[in-house]
This record gives structure tokens, sequence and C-alpha cells, in this order.
């Protein structure tokens, strides 16, 4: 970097998650260079610069990197960008995750093979082209139902199906084939416990646990969480997640960043489900970590892609946060009401709505299916959820229950 040039950071993505970056990057003195490849994306009015470049195209992220001379590159909210991200990281001999573990972080097959090779806990399965029915056929009678099916290279849940019976193959491969650019889709035994998030800041490969959460899945939907509450007690120690976020570190050799990793707690052992070298979706990363640890998580991934030491409280807290989220059934959204009396409720920090008033809702299929979400923030996981629940008593909601003319392929808004 030129002396007296503020210092120019590559933020991966410019869609409404990478807004809140690109503006702390810039409060903290950053220029800041986004990529996305979409036409209209919300963070190209925002950053100092911006080009179309798809973000899972490492070669031609590194060119545009290279081309503006960045300082740091930086990929903290989608699993798509993480690769190409390290790429250009590497190449330009700046600050990133590491190839090995970002290609593991955004590969589910690679993943559970780096993990179980290094004697981690991960659920029996392989990977199968989406195809092959046959080999996946072959599969699923050695491994036995239920099973797990998930596209290798996707995320939140996209593609992803629970398999009871053999003859629920085909459903599931194209479930999955249709959000895998590779075509291949993971075969896994499907592990039975509590399921919990783990988050953590990586610094010189040491893991540093931020927050500890267990998830309620959906009863008809076990792939999908109804809740997500921090500070609630987990099945396990801390101690045992600290233990575990570290050997997944090690595993995988990632070197410094965000990391985002999902546990079953089975017959006391935490088994590793995924792991993402990236801050939690939904809110988890901008909003609920800072307050359940006390570290100003983005700041600290901005300074580490930038090879500035992140600065740390004396010592951690472990505040609590719940994120309830909202459900409707399929049809047609015809009414969202309360929504300032919400988030009037003392806590509710934030509503996020990814559909709205006119949109049809789909039958619940992974997870930005969902209507929303609420956080709410407290000293306690009894009054984050306390104040959850009373957020979501406020608010009015009416579908249409009937067939859409055309099935919804996705939220039309992603963020509020």
């Amino acid at each position: 970097m030129s002396p007296g040039r503020a210092p120019l950071l590559h933020v991966i993505g410019a869609g409404p998650w990478q807004v809140p970056t690109i503006r702390r990057a810039q409060a903290m003195g950053c220029r800041v260079l986004v990529s996305d490849g979409f036409a209209e994306r919300p963070g190209y009015a925002v950053a100092d610069l911006h080009e179309r470049v798809d973000i899972v195209d490492a070669e031609a992220t590194l060119a545009l990197a290279r081309r503006h001379g960045v300082d740091g590159v930086l990929c903290d909210t989608t699993d798509h960008g993480v690769f190409s991200a390290a790429w250009a990281a590497q190449a330009l001999s700046l600050p990133g995750p590491g190839l090995h573990a970002a290609r593991c972080c955004t590969d589910k097959a690679q993943l559970a093979q780096a993990l179980q090779a290094a004697g981690l806990a991960v659920p029996r399965g392989a990977a199968v082209a989406t195809g092959d029915l046959p080999a996946a056929q072959r599969l699923a009678a050695e491994l036995g139902c239920p099973l797990v099916v998930k596209p290798v290279d996707n995320q939140s849940g996209r593609g992803v199906s629970v398999v009871h019976a053999v003859s629920a193959l085909p459903e599931a491969l194209a479930a999955a084939a249709a959000f895998s650019r590779s075509g291949q889709a993971l075969l896994q035994q499907q592990v039975q416990g509590v399921e919990v998030i783990v988050d953590a800041l990586v610094v010189q490969g040491q893991a540093y646990v931020l927050g500890i959460a267990p998830k309620t899945p959906y009863a008809d939907n076990p792939t999908v969480s109804s809740r997500i509450c921090y500070g609630q007690e987990p099945p396990l120690p801390r101690a045992a997640f600290e233990q575990a976020q570290q050997a997944v570190v090690d595993a995988l050799g990632l070197q410094q960043g965000l990391m985002h990793a999902e546990y079953m707690v089975s017959d006391g052992q935490a088994v590793v489900l995924d792991v993402a070298a990236r801050g939690g979706g939904v809110g988890i990363y901008q909003t609920v970590l800072p307050h359940v640890s006390g570290v100003d998580v983005m700041a600290a991934a901005i300074g580490l892609a930038l090879g500035r030491p992140p600065s740390w409280p004396a010592a951690l807290l472990h505040r609590a946060a719940c994120i309830e989220f909202l459900r409707a059934p399929a049809g047609r959204l015809r009414a969202l009401e309360g929504l300032a009396q919400a988030l009037a409720v003392p806590g509710v920090a934030h509503i996020h709505l990814n559909w709205q008033v006119g949109d049809w809702l789909p039958a619940l299929q992974h997870k930005d299916h969902r209507l929303g979400h609420v956080i709410a923030l407290a000293d306690t996981a009894h009054d984050a959820l306390h104040a959850a629940q009373m957020a979501l008593g406020r608010l009015h909601i009416e579908v249409d229950e009937q067939a859409p003319p055309v099935a919804p392929a996705g939220p039309r808004r992603t963020a509020p």
C-alpha cells in the first residue's frame, strides 16, 4: 500500500448482506471494491468501486484484485465466494483462510474426507453424481436409511433432503442437482441428537469461540431450524466445543478468518455436520455475535483481511440471543402487519423478512423458504426467548392457502 493511501479492501459479493461490511470498512478508513455476478446489486451504490465478476470465478476474481492493487480480500457472508477470495489472497500474498481450508469449506464431500482422515467424527457417507441413481442406490443400501442427501457445493440447506426409503432417492437427487454446479451430491447417514452451532474467529490457526447455540428443527423438516438460541445450555460443556472447533481448524489448516460450524451431539460426542469459512447467516455474524461475546466481529474480520490483529475485550462475554423464525403456510401472502409493534418489544434488535405481501410462499423445503426471522438480545436465554416470542405474537400474518399460478423459485427480496 502506498504511503498516505487509504487501504483498498476487496469485498466478494455486493448483495444486501454485504452492505453492512462495505459500510463498516469505509467507517474504518478503507476504500472498498466489490465484485458480484449480477448486473444490479445494492452494494454497487455503496462501495467506492465495483465490477461485475462472478464470485465463483477464482481467476477472474484474482485478475480484478490484481488490477486494482487491493490490500485485502474478504468474503464474509456467502460460501460461494470463499474459494475465490482465498485464491486471490494467496496469489497476492495477502492474508486469507488458505486454499485447502477454503476448498473443503465449499465442498462438503472434501470436507467430510478431510475431517475423517484427521480422526474426527463425521456421518458415514460418500459423494455420487446426481444423475447416477444406481450408484446412489448401492450406497444407500450400504449405509441404510434414513439418509441426508445434499449438494456438495451450496449453502443454507438448499437442495437438502432426508430420505427414509430408497424409493425417495430420485426426488432427492433431483433436488440436489437443482442446487449443484458440480452435479455432485453427498449421501450421509442421518445422525440423531441435538444440533449445535459454534461460531469462532480464527487468528493464526487458533480458534477463539465466540458463541454456542443449540438449534431447534421443524418437526416436518429437520433440515430447517425454527429457533437458534445462544446462551441456552448446550448438551456438552463449552470446553468440549472449543476443543472440537480447534480440532477442525487443525484438520483443515484454516489459517484465519470467520468460522461457522454445525455439530450434532449424539451419544455424548460432537459429530461434525458442516463447516463454513465465513460468518453465520440470519444476522448471527453482524448482530448476534458482537452482543453475546463482546467482540466487534465485523471489525475483526475486516482487520484480519488487511493483516491487522484483532482487538479483544479483557474477557469474552457470555450473553444470550434468540433467533426465532417466522413460518407461514404455502400460498399468497395477503397481509403482514404489526412490524412496528414487534420491533418495539424491549430486546428485539432486528426483524428480517424474506418475502413481502403479494408474494407466493412455497412449502418449507429449505431455509430461504421461511418467511423471515426475529432477533432478540438479552443477558439470559430465558429473556431473549421471551422477547422474541412476544414479538412474534404481535405480528399478524394472513395467507391465501392456494397453489400459485407458477411455482415460486425463491424470495423476491432478501433484506428489509
